[in-house]
């Protein structure tokens, strides 16, 4: 009598190993874009802190409308000290860019009542994850 394992248990172990895998791999991808979409929070609260740190010494916000980050942080952030550098976009372990999409942030100032709006992205670049303001 052998000791070995038979080719049909072989096949069975790995077609239930396959159906495993084939239910845990959404649920992985799911957690991944859940813990980068929180990364994108907390820039976006550091960020804010930023711009209230900003209005607080020059007594106004930064002016734009639809401005990248990396636009308010080079233009405004970077200038005062609020901001020593670019965050990392969590999506794409690089700094923030102007093209970036997956986690994007955009600054809006509204002149009209003083107030901005900072709106964070999902990974698709269009349903919106969180928006902070000053209102």
């Amino acid at each position: 009598m052998s000791k070995a394992f038979t080719l049909i248990e072989l096949l069975v172990v790995i077609a239930i190993i396959s159906i495993i895998a084939a239910f845990m791999m959404p649920n992985f991808i799911g957690v991944q874009d859940r813990a980068k979409e929180a990364g994108v929070k907390a820039v976006m609260h550091s960020i804010q802190l930023a711009i209230e740190a900003y209005n607080m010494e020059n007594e106004a916000y930064p002016m734009g409308n639809n401005i990248s980050l990396k636009e308010l942080i080079d233009n405004y952030l970077s200038q005062g000290g609020y901001v020593s550098s670019v965050p990392k976009n969590p999506f794409t372990g690089k700094e923030y860019t102007e093209g970036d999409k997956a986690g994007k942030i955009v600054y809006i100032y509204d002149d009209s009542n003083g107030s901005y709006k900072l709106i964070g992205y999902k990974r698709n670049g269009f349903s919106k994850l969180l928006e902070l303001s000053n209102m």
